[in-house]
């Protein structure tokens, strides 16, 4: 496709799509401050075989106009107790190079430009960090600065061969971080296990080369913008949901919910314990007993109702519904506890009650006739030491050491075939791995036939989740045969820890990524199921 064509599709596609965020939608979260040290998450030990930096390279494609292949090699990433600085090298290596905006959000005024699309997750502190930025009307990143697309030409588009060294900033990691993943937004696989050293030096603002940038194998220094003045510092906590056929688990920070179905504890229009529900419930008592914390009250117990009846019916029902419960997890737990009680009827549905022609929606209002009890779950101290064995969970696994880096993604062990329009796309699916708490999904997407694959609306994204309908992978899941557990895509508030998948050319691979909950220590395997296309059985897990 001439290149002149293909980039005017693009621009069309995503002005329809608005697929750039302003820095704030990107984080989630984030605060105008002056950076300062974060809460301290458990300590991990390096994993054994940890890669040191500066042998850590990845490859892949970058940029919403053009599929542009580049290579980002990763120096060293260093802490102290203001910032954190990733120190990378990349270099463009197919024609054309890439454009100064492709590896920031720099389609508007107000939106991060530079270096934004590359982010920081803990998975054991269960935290992403975002780029520092400025706190104005743009929001640019502060770090190497490499221009902003701003003419016809694309004076600063990265030249093919040539060596940028990059540094990026980012908000101090607490004391005990020892390595963290670098999750990018682009089509280019995580860095997992990268080591953090501490002592971190002062970073030092550096002007532009006047060179050349033309010879391959030279390398060119962009200016370099250390922080000053009122900072944006987003760090983003990561909500995790789980489903199983009588309960939801869903983690949020420091706050789990634990859903419970009405019609697994009540008989139909009732308010009193059925026989089978102590079973359920003598579960979420032993789950309570080990994460709740007592120190942080209350466990609150809210009761909701489907929308067939009157609002003031559904209300005093769900009030004696939570009270029940209330009532038999006061029983068990005793008084160490405190618990809060409350009835929001029908005013809270997770699920639509009836489907989009006016009719009756069963499975939706299953899902709304619900109990949920949330509590705080108990943190470890700063500077304590954690040893995570095996988890009694039957559906959530321990939290193990950060991945090491991964320089090959293994075979493929599945595929799918996607059609849309006048596209083929495979997906081709990598052994699964875990990552602290979650479960690392690899694959690469392909484009087979010979149109040029515009991603408008993303190939995999909607779904019938109202949880992670917003991912870009949104239609994925995740589901366990032994114990029919479902694992939804890893969230930070809007935005999902993954990346997407971009415009391509036939043979061009995307390199994709989803991370999500990690299923129960005992499962070896697990199956993607695609909603709508189709399911991948038997995926091993490390």
């Amino acid at each position: 496709m001439d290149v002149r064509l293909r980039t005017t599709a693009l621009l069309l596609a995503a002005a329809m799509l608005c697929a750039c965020e302003t820095p704030a939608q990107n984080a989630g979260s984030g605060t105008a401050t002056t950076p300062t040290r974060q809460t301290a998450s458990p300590p991990v030990s390096p994993s054994a075989n940890a890669t040191p930096a500066g042998g850590l390279v990845r490859e892949g494609l970058v940029g919403l106009y053009g599929s542009n292949p580049f290579k980002v090699d990763v120096k060293a990433l260093e802490t102290n107790r203001d910032l954190t600085v990733l120190k990378m090298e990349i270099t463009a290596t197919g024609e054309g190079g890439s454009r100064s905006g492709d590896f920031g959000y720099d389609g508007l005024p107000t939106q991060s430009v530079s270096f934004g699309k590359f982010r920081l997750f803990d998975p054991v502190g269960r935290k992403v960090y975002f780029t520092l930025r400025e706190n104005d009307a743009e929001g640019r990143a502060f770090g190497t600065r490499h221009g902003t697309a701003t003419t016809e030409n694309y004076p600063d588009d990265f030249q093919v061969g040539v060596r940028y060294p990059v540094e990026v900033y980012f908000p101090p990691l607490p004391a005990g971080v020892r390595q963290v993943s670098i999750v990018p937004d682009m089509a280019l696989a995580p860095f997992t296990g990268v080591p953090v050293t501490g002592g971190a030096a002062p970073p030092v603002a550096r002007q532009r080369d006047d060179t050349d940038t033309s010879a391959p194998g030279s390398t060119f220094q962009w200016p370099v913008v250390p922080p000053s003045g009122k900072i944006w510092s987003g760090v983003s906590d990561v909500n995790e949901l789980v489903e199983t056929p009588q309960k939801t688990t869903e983690q949020q920070g420091t706050q789990e919910t634990i859903g419970l179905r009405t019609d697994v504890l009540f008989r139909f229009d009732k308010a009193d314990l059925s026989d089978k529900a102590a079973t359920v419930l003598d579960e979420v008592v032993e789950e309570t007993r080990v994460r709740a914390d007592p120190a942080k009250p209350p466990i609150l117990i809210e009761g909701h109702t489907d929308s067939k009846g009157e609002p003031a019916y559904n209300q005093d029902l769900s009030m004696k519904r939570a009270e029940a419960v209330r009532r038999y997890l006061a029983g068990k737990l005793g008084d160490a506890y405190v618990y809060k009680a409350t009835g929001k009827g029908e005013s809270e549905p997770i699920a639509d009650n009836t489907k989009k022609d006016g009719s009756d929606n069963p499975e939706g209002r299953a899902r709304n006739r619900r109990v949920e009890i949330s509590y705080q779950i108990k943190q470890d101290l700063p500077g304590t030491t954690t040893t995570t064995g095996p988890s009694a969970d039957k559906v959530r696994g321990s939290v193990h050491s950060p991945a090491p880096f991964r320089a090959d993604a293994g075979p493929v062990v599945g595929s799918l075939s996607v059609k849309r329009f006048n596209n083929r796309l495979r997906v081709d699916v990598h052994p699964f791995y875990c990552d602290g708490a979650y479960l690392v999904a690899a694959f690469d997407v392909a484009l087979e036939s010979s149109e040029t694959f515009i991603p408008v609306p993303g190939p995999f994204s909607g779904g019938s989740h109202a949880f992670s309908s917003g991912s870009d992978y949104g239609t994925f899941s995740l589901l366990d045969p032994a114990t029919q557990a479902r694992y939804l895509p890893l969230k930070m508030s809007t935005v999902f820890v993954e990346n997407s998948v971009l415009s391509l050319d036939k043979g061009e691979v995307n390199r994709s990524y989803v991370y999500f909950p990690a299923p129960a220590d005992s499962a070896r395997s697990i199956t993607l199921e695609a909603e709508g296309i189709g399911t991948v059985p038997d995926i091993p897990i490390s």
